[in-house]
């Protein structure tokens, strides 16, 4: 009971603990009670992983992508909702508590590194065999990785940040200028590249799962750097850029290509989702038991609420099974069947009318068991996310799956080269072709062939609309099109749906007008929150706000 006391004391402090700043806490544990414990130790450092964000639902029952042309969130009561009017100011944005989050991560990683450098090496712990070395060594490795990508959750948020890389008084944090976007990234680059010394590769087994290993820290160095080069924040075009983040994902590359058995693309879509820890995911959070994806996202008349539905340009980045966009003459797209031969991938992802879920066929028709407006939450856009769910949980017996939520994986990486290498060269090279080929082999659709001729120009949009569709509801688009600088073009625009009316054997599909989006170019990073500033009178607000 004293280990289980001390242990429930231990994370109490440190999960309740809201900022940089090392306070007294009025506590009878001091740091040698945790530090000089294995099992106090290790689990300390546990307890650093859990400010990563699970994207189930974790925007007030809404997916992020609600907060994109991804989808709409039909319930009218969630704060997602306010990225798309312009709610969002200084003093109210649903995702305030995340600046407060990271680093109330990044200090756990801090006072991690620090007491392993003296409290847990003078105890011993680390020299009392082989095993304890590795186990110490893997453990540095983690809190480097864990402090890089808590930075990185900031700074894309948020740009100009605080640097943190040791523990910190309350009077030292006056003190700590905030950064450029450039020196963020230059920051969070040298930590990953120094825990890819201490991580091996791989997790060696089950008991690691959800822990991350030199492929995280790897993966994450190789989606800074993309972010770092693209126009947002690259308005200069400088392509060494460019080319600093091809190689970071080259990386990842020729890892999976010495050890196909262990990672790279699964032979089925579906089964990423369904299938905790695959050989596809490079860092995910630990699984936790649950079904509320499948009671917030179902539809209706399957028992759920419906609250995520697909836009209708969602819905129509999909190409054929031909290979080409809809609006291609080559495609063989028929609006009057508009699900017909398309991408497979969509029927993974959206629940459109017609196709069967649990068994029975989805009625998004008006009147429809599933129709629009059917319920107060039913779908608004005649669509309705079907990503993630496993539709042979018995809501009504309460039936959950454990499963995590995937912060990189392999396809991501594919995609960061091809972009990366794309806008680096002239003309695209074989190497654009075969990253893009790789994903869309998978998908069953036909590859590009270096034959046709792209121009840098359409390679960059078939690129793109990839990431668009294998990527969709995974937290990236929101991201996407702010670092392209094309907020403007996608995200000021109406929302569409597709209305669909049965008069006996004719089915007529009407595209319409949703709702209309606001974006400004100030949107592109959040404010920071104005309670952040009043307690820090150092930091300057983002430009617009």
């Amino acid at each position: 009971m004293k280990y289980i006391s001390k242990l429930f004391l231990l994370l109490t402090l440190f999960l309740s603990s809201c900022n940089i700043l090392d306070k007294d806490i009025d506590t009878n544990l001091d740091k040698d009670d945790i530090f000089t414990d294995e099992r106090f130790a290790q689990g300390f450092l546990n307890s650093t992983y859990r400010e990563l964000m699970n994207g189930f639902n974790r925007l007030d029952k809404a997916m992020f992508a609600c907060a994109s042309d991804e989808a709409i969130c039909s319930y009218s009561g969630s704060a997602v909702h306010g990225y798309n009017n312009g709610a969002i100011t200084p003093f109210y944005n649903p995702e305030e508590e995340v600046w407060k989050t990271m680093y109330v991560g990044i200090r756990k990683a801090n006072v991690f590194l620090r007491e392993l450098d003296t409290t847990i090496k003078d105890a011993g712990l680390i020299d009392k065999n082989e095993q304890s070395k590795a186990t110490y060594t893997r453990m540095r490795g983690e809190a480097l990785f864990l402090r890089a990508f808590y930075h990185f959750e900031l700074a894309k948020r948020f740009s100009n940040i605080q640097l943190i890389d040791k523990v910190l008084t309350e009077e030292d944090a006056k003190f700590v200028k905030q950064s450029t976007f450039t020196e963020a990234i230059e920051f969070i680059v040298k930590d990953c590249v120094n825990a890819t010394t201490y991580l091996d590769n791989f997790n060696k087994d089950a008991a690691e799962y959800g822990r991350a290993t030199r492929l995280s820290a790897l993966a994450l160095k190789s989606r800074a750097l993309l972010y770092l080069a693209s126009k947002l924040n690259n308005p200069a075009g400088d392509k060494q850029l460019w080319k600093d983040a091809a190689d970071a994902a080259k990386e990842v590359m020729d890892i999976q290509v010495k050890n196909p058995s262990r990672v790279g693309l699964l032979s089925a879509y579906y089964s990423v989702f369904t299938t905790p820890y695959n050989n596809e995911i490079l860092f995910a959070t630990s699984s936790e038991s649950s079904n509320e994806i499948e009671l917030y996202n179902n539809p209706i008349s399957y028992g759920g609420k419906g609250y995520t539905n697909p836009t209708q340009e969602l819905v129509d980045a999909y190409e054929t099974t031909k290979g080409y966009p809809i609006d291609d003459p080559r495609s063989g797209y028929n609006p009057e069947n508009p699900y017909k031969s398309r991408d497979p991938r969509m029927e993974y992802t959206i629940s459109y009318n017609g196709l069967k879920f649990s068994g029975t066929p989805i009625e998004t028709f008006v009147g429809g068991k599933d129709g629009l407006n059917k319920t107060p939450t039913a779908t608004r856009t005649g669509y309705y996310m079907r990503k993630f769910i496993d539709q042979n949980l018995d809501l009504s017996k309460d039936q959950k799956r454990r499963r995590p939520w995937i912060l990189f994986r392999y396809a991501e990486v594919l995609l960061n080269y091809a972009e990366a290498m794309n806008e680096y060269l002239e003309t695209p090279d074989q190497s654009v072709y075969d990253a893009v080929n790789q994903i869309r082999k998978r998908a069953k659709i036909p590859q590009l062939n270096i034959r046709m001729e792209l121009s840098k120009e359409e390679m960059r949009q078939r690129i793109r609309n990839e990431r668009r569709v294998e990527l969709a509801f995974e937290e990236h688009r929101f991201w996407d099109v702010r670092r392209w600088g094309e907020g403007d073009t996608y995200f000021n625009q109406p929302i569409h749906g597709m209305r669909i009316t049965v008069n006996g054997e004719e089915i007529v599909y009407e595209p319409f007008v949703v709702e209309e989006r606001i974006f400004e170019t100030k949107m592109n990073y959040y404010p920071i929150p104005q309670s952040e500033i009043q307690k820090n009178g150092g930091l300057v607000q983002n430009s617009g706000w």
